[in-house]
């Protein structure tokens, strides 16, 4: 751990960073004046000092005063070229603006960090050490890092507000706190929590994801937790769950929203107490994860209508990251677009295919309520479908999905029709009213669907699972 000392009076905007610094994992000490430092602490024992400069302009030979300390960074209310000199040339790593961007200031003091050896140290006789651990995830300087919204990054984007969003990840990789990432369908919400594994120290360890809408209820506890042998009908010996095989990595729980009240109540446990229980076990046992949840649903009315319990909801709402819709990133779509054509002239073998001003004028007028997963499909669609030498924009197969949002429904949506109501009114009224006494299964096979395009039109109009009362 690396510890820094600031160096301010009480009115000085740089005694914030005392906080925030912390919760980045750095052992930070506030001193007032250069005499209350030197008094309680000896400053050749700190890695870094970060000095206000009014501090500076009241000591007589600052050279002296600072003489033997550990690297610093001046920073200045009132900043000047001369004070900026006179600061760099009495030693200051860096000479920086107050009030500064906290994202700014990081940067600098991990750079200051991690490539400057303080002269104290290197004249110190000792046995050589081991090389210091990152000190902020892998670092804004580590290329993965540097790398997020490139086209080889996984993660496509140049907006203002995915440069918001790649910011708040790689501020929020480095630490083990709990992050719920909100964004619709589509989105790309499983490449954000793999760059936040990816990114963070547990690097090397197991990222597993699980799609909680996507497990049966009465398998999803076992799924998750694991059981013990004999503890329900079919369960003829012990299994780890998906969150031991998480221990010391990281845990993806995608649609956090579909998980059933018991299995929330799980869950709560190992936020609280570090350990999971298997399905008929007695004993416990303490994993170590970093948890990242998903969702599209609203948690907080789901938590009025009793759907989700209060308790887990703010566990998990600790960092929120927010992917915007791909109708929201217009600076975006069209490099997205260029991107997924190669790699869907890649997959299918086809000779490459210019990206036309017909066919990127067709993407950019489509609405994308499925978002990233919807273009891709189109894109590859078109490309299935065009001549060898160009992709048409008619091929997209675009204009049914305008003119007729309803032209997917079921065949047995359509064989009850309900005066008045739309077909996904009559979808949503079926499923509320029913649930309560049919299976998935059951509602599925009466609707003449399949389970997955049940689920998938409950993520669509924010039908919400039945749930058992937390007794």
């Amino acid at each position: 751990m690396h510890h820094i000392m600031i160096i301010c009076p009480e009115d000085s905007p740089l005694k914030d960073a005392d906080r925030w610094l912390s919760r980045y994992g750095f052992q930070v000490n506030l001193s007032y004046s250069l005499e209350q430092a030197n008094k309680y602490y000896e400053l050749a024992d700190f890695d870094l000092l970060l000095i206000d400069q009014v501090i500076l302009a009241v000591l007589e030979n600052t050279q002296t005063a600072l003489a033997g300390t550990p690297p610093r960074l001046v920073l200045d209310a009132r900043p000047s070229l001369n004070n900026g000199i006179d600061a760099m040339a009495m030693g200051a790593k860096y000479y920086l603006p107050l009030p500064t961007d906290s994202e700014q200031l990081l940067k600098h003091v991990i750079d200051a960090l991690e490539n400057t050896t303080p002269q104290h140290k290197q004249n110190a006789e000792s046995e050589p050490e081991l090389a210091a651990p990152l000190l902020f995830a892998r670092s804004e300087k580590e290329e993965e890092a540097e790398n997020l919204g490139a086209l080889d990054s996984g993660i496509i984007g140049n907006c203002p507000p995915m440069r918001e969003l790649f910011s708040d990840i790689r501020k929020v990789a480095g630490t083990d706190v709990t992050v719920l990432i909100r964004g619709e369908s589509g989105t790309g919400k499983e490449l954000v929590a793999k760059a936040l594994h990816n990114l963070s120290t547990r690097h090397d360890n197991p990222l597993i994801s699980v799609n909680c809408a996507a497990i049966p209820e009465n398998l999803i506890e076992s799924e998750l937790f694991g059981h013990e042998k004999g503890a329900f009908t079919g369960a003829v010996s012990a299994r780890d769950g998906l969150i031991f095989a998480a221990d010391n990595g990281t845990l993806f729980l995608d649609e956090i929203g579909e998980l059933p009240l018991e299995a929330q109540a799980r869950l709560l446990r190992v936020l609280q107490e570090g350990e999971i229980r298997r399905v008929g076990a007695i004993q416990s046992t303490k994993v170590n994860v970093r948890l990242v949840t998903a969702t599209h649903r609203d948690l907080i009315d789901m938590v009025r209508k009793g759907y989700f319990r209060e308790d887990l909801y703010y566990r998990l709402y600790v960092m929120e990251l927010l992917i915007p819709p791909l109708r929201e990133r217009s600076d975006d779509i069209s490099m997205i677009a260029k991107f997924l054509l190669e790699k869907a002239c890649k997959k299918h073998n086809r000779a490459a295919l210019d990206y036309n001003k017909e066919f990127d004028k067709a993407i950019r007028a489509h609405n994308w309520p499925g978002n990233v997963r919807e273009l891709e499909n189109a894109i590859e669609r078109a490309v299935i479908l065009s001549p060898t030498h160009r992709v048409e924009a008619a091929n997209l197969k675009l204009a049914s999905h305008l003119a007729s949002p309803k032209a997917n429904t079921t065949s047995a949506e359509l064989s009850t029709p309900l005066d008045g109501t739309t077909l996904d009114d009559y979808f949503k009224h079926f499923v509320l009213t029913h649930q309560h006494k049919m299976t998935e299964t059951q509602l599925a096979q009466s609707l003449g669907i399949s389970r997955k395009s049940l689920w998938e039109r409950r993520q669509k109009l924010g039908i919400p699972k039945k749930v058992t009362n937390d007794k």
